[in-house]
């Protein structure tokens, strides 16, 4: 998503190398992979697969990070505006979920390239790109409702819920503070949190690795 800001820290590097070292030991035989990285809102999703990319790529190993919020049937501020109508409307259902399933179909399939949403935050537009995957071994995924697909080779879940990581929304300058987001947030949560369980390998609040 354009207006990401995204800032490794040593930690970060740190945790991701851990994890390498965990998805080696357990590596499947195929010429393509995927990871899918699910937390709740400000968890880390983000700096934890542009972590594990980097990692990956000194290794020799090229990565891609795919975020899911370009999948948002609607931009940011429209979207939050279809949550103002109707609390109902937060969900998975915002999501298009499917297309990202195309997209791992494409990419384990061999593809050269495949096109997918891309949305201007700050101009609250989705525009379309087409990514070069040709060279591509290891597609990383970040999202909070991402573990909802089961087409992963690895899941990551980041075991921080939103009162956790109220610090780090506001430094995005993304969220604002209000009564209505802390009850999406909580929604959020509870659909989140269902996905801990599938996953290979759990982050604690202190970004260590809890599971396995």
């Amino acid at each position: 998503m354009i207006g990401d800001v995204i800032n490794l820290e040593q930690r970060h590097l740190d945790t991701a190398e851990n994890i390498y070292r965990i998805i080696k030991q357990n590596e499947k035989n195929t010429e393509k992979w995927t990871v899918g990285i699910c937390g709740e809102s400000g968890s880390g999703k983000s700096v934890t697969a542009f972590a594990l990319k980097k990692i990956l790529e000194e290794k020799g190993i090229r990565g891609y990070v795919i975020q899911m919020d370009d999948y948002f049937k609607l931009p940011p501020k429209t979207n939050h505006e279809n949550r103002l109508k109707s609390i109902d409307n937060v969900g998975l259902q915002e999501v298009h979920l499917n297309l990202i399933e195309q997209n791992i179909k494409e990419f384990k399939d061999g593809k050269l390239c495949i096109e997918k949403p891309l949305i201007h935050y700050q101009d609250n537009v989705i525009a379309q790109e087409i990514i070069d995957i040709e060279d591509i071994q290891v597609l990383i995924i970040e999202g909070t409702y991402i573990l909802s697909i089961h087409e992963f080779d690895f899941s990551i879940f980041i075991d921080r819920m939103y009162k956790d990581t109220y610090e780090k929304r506001m430094e995005r300058n993304r969220d604002e503070q209000s009564d209505f987001i802390e009850r999406v947030l909580e929604i959020e949560h509870q659909i989140i949190r269902q996905f801990k369980e599938k996953a290979d390998i759990v982050l604690g609040k202190d970004y260590q690795i809890v599971k396995p």
